[in-house]
């Protein structure tokens, strides 16, 4: 038995089950916000995905980004903690890293970082096949190893294309 409301809205057309220009975010921390709210602003993807381990930072977030749609044109946030929510991703943004320890060396910060995209890249590249990945990350050495991880298209980080400028 429908609703009243349910009786009185007719869908016109049918929904789209895949979007057509669906952008992930992996990594929650201040960079990866800031770019979720750039891409909201300038209406840049239909669908919106973020993705962390962070479970209750990725809630709050997601939630704060939610409240603030009905001024954006995106019609879909989603959020988990597993990467099948970047499935049919065009591109997807990776912030995720660890942040430098004390006395740690860039180094050892790169082999850390290297370990975490070994692990995220491929299970992104396998939901998200046609996808282009941009990598932000600090060293700005991290994207050379990363594409030893997949065939994707390579688009490189600020700190990269900052280092280019100066040369």
């Amino acid at each position: 038995m429908s609703t009243v409301k349910e009786q009185l809205i007719e869908n016109l057309t049918e929904e789209d089950k895949t979007s057509q220009q669906k952008i992930t975010i992996v990594g929650v921390g201040a960079v990866g916000m800031a770019c979720a709210i750039c891409i909201l602003m300038k209406d840049l993807a239909d669908e919106l995905a973020l993705v962390d381990v962070a479970e209750d930072k990725l809630k709050g977030e997601m939630m704060d980004l939610q409240h603030g749609s009905l001024f954006f044109s995106t019609s879909k946030i989603t959020s988990g903690k597993d990467c099948r929510v970047s499935a049919n991703s065009k591109l997807i943004i990776v912030t995720a890293g660890v942040r430098q320890q004390e006395g740690e060396s860039r180094l050892s910060l790169v082999q850390r970082n290297v370990n975490i995209m070994k692990t995220v890249i491929p299970v992104l590249v396998h939901h998200s096949p046609d996808c282009k990945i941009l990598v932000v990350s600090n060293p700005g050495l991290i994207w050379n190893k990363r594409r030893n991880l997949s065939q994707c298209p390579v688009c490189l980080g600020a700190k990269w294309y900052l280092r280019c400028c100066e040369s």
